[in-house]
């Protein structure tokens, strides 16, 4: 069995919150610290724990055992909290950290600072973002309709060897497989619910956009 990602989400204002929603449905151990209680409140029965605490509060943050930490995401919008916040994500060990970006400078600042994964929230909903978390690479995708997009994904490496089936991919994020590439052979169409994901396999899919 996978291991159950433990995840820290630092701001649930409207995109933070949307996140932490999703990753209820994939039932991940999510920490979530706000500074503002009505927030806090509000978001608290989608997560493990969600706590209030002002990032700038060093005695606070030792409390809370960064290092164990699989993935660390900064949504607040004060460009120098997320810098401070991000700087100290780095510093625990995190080793995945996605910040949002709230202005061109603010994404110049983190790219150098070295942040792998900087994000616009009018560029990323998320949910495609919950989903990137879960190691789910959407290489590209297309507007099928209000309800649906066919996206083309990546197989993570940690679904070779596994069934189409055992992945449940339907019933966890809402897609329905419809093709399977795999490297230096012809796309296979409908591919039976055995087929077995080998690495190096993109699957195409059909994306339900309102899947929660």
């Amino acid at each position: 069995m996978a291991k159950k990602l433990n995840i820290l989400v630092l701001g649930v204002k409207t995109f933070g919150a949307s996140i932490v929603r999703q990753l209820y449905e994939y039932n991940c151990d999510v920490l979530v610290i706000d500074k503002d209680m009505d927030r806090i409140e509000e978001i608290a029965d989608y997560a493990t724990e969600a706590i209030e605490v002002d990032i700038r509060d060093s005695s606070e943050l030792n409390k809370l055992s960064l290092n164990n930490f699989d993935v660390a995401v900064v949504t607040v919008d004060d460009i120098g909290v997320s810098i401070i916040a991000t700087m100290l994500f780095e510093e625990a060990g995190i080793p995945k950290i996605i910040v949002k970006s709230s202005s061109d400078i603010h994404k110049k600042i983190l790219e150098k600072m070295g942040v792998d994964f900087i994000i616009s929230p009018d560029k990323e909903m998320g949910v495609k973002l919950a989903k990137s978390i879960m190691d789910i690479n959407i290489i590209d995708s297309i507007y099928a309709s209000d309800e649906y997009d066919i996206a083309d994904i990546s197989a993570n490496k940690k679904w070779v060897g596994k069934t189409l089936e055992k992945l449940e991919l339907r019933s966890k994020y809402g897609m329905n497989v419809i093709g399977v590439k795999s490297l230096n052979e012809k796309i296979q169409i409908s591919p039976e619910k055995e087929y077995k994901i080998k690495a190096g396999d993109r699957l195409i899919v059909i994306e339900n956009k309102n899947y929660k």
